[in-house]
């Protein structure tokens, strides 16, 4: 019995710390820096939920969570990027065909709860997309505090035809948070 190929997917995310004269030093803490789905096969992706023969994009399986936290050394009003190759308005690339999304959710400040505000739109979740900040509200005003708490939310997929592989393969996305503060 010939064995079965496998993908072998990972998904690193790391983190900039800012310390400058006149901004306040922060830095930022994932509780999972590192999202490794390990080795899958296609008929694995296959029996996932959602996931179809006829499908022409298969889902990684259930969305991956992690914990972010930024802490200033003062009161600053935050700006959060996620950097790393652009695939499609509000994904990354996931090796060279694959895709990424990161949404941003429950964030709170301070331990109030914020709005995301990203080029003028407002919502309590919001995808990263590309290297648009997104920036923190109260009350349709920019908030401060010292330390923000916040999920991000990770959802991947891969075009079908490329799950057919013969040897093992590897696919990830290497990217990083970046903050930076006014005040």
């Amino acid at each position: 019995m010939k064995p079965q190929s496998a993908l072998l997917l990972l998904l690193t995310l790391g983190s900039f710390l800012t310390a400058t004269a006149t901004h306040a030093a922060c830095a930022i803490q994932l509780s999972e820096p590192q999202i490794n789905y390990g080795d899958i096969t296609r008929g694995q992706l296959l029996t996932r939920p959602g996931n179809a023969l006829a499908a022409t994009e298969l889902r990684m399986g259930d969305e991956r969570e992690s914990d972010l936290t930024v802490i200033c050394d003062r009161p600053s009003s935050l700006a959060l990027t996620f950097s790393a190759p652009v695939k499609e308005n509000e994904s990354y690339a996931f090796g060279e065909q694959g895709r990424t999304t990161l949404t941003l959710h429950d964030v709170t400040l301070d331990g109030h709860p914020v709005m995301i505000d990203s080029a003028g739109r407002q919502a309590a979740k919001m995808a990263f997309s590309g290297e648009t900040p997104l920036r923190f509200l109260t009350e349709d005003q920019p908030a401060s505090g010292m330390t923000l708490r916040a999920k991000v939310r990770i959802a991947t997929w891969l075009p079908a035809a490329i799950t057919r592989v013969r040897e093992r393969e590897q696919w990830q996305l290497n990217g990083r948070f970046l903050v930076s503060s006014e005040g």
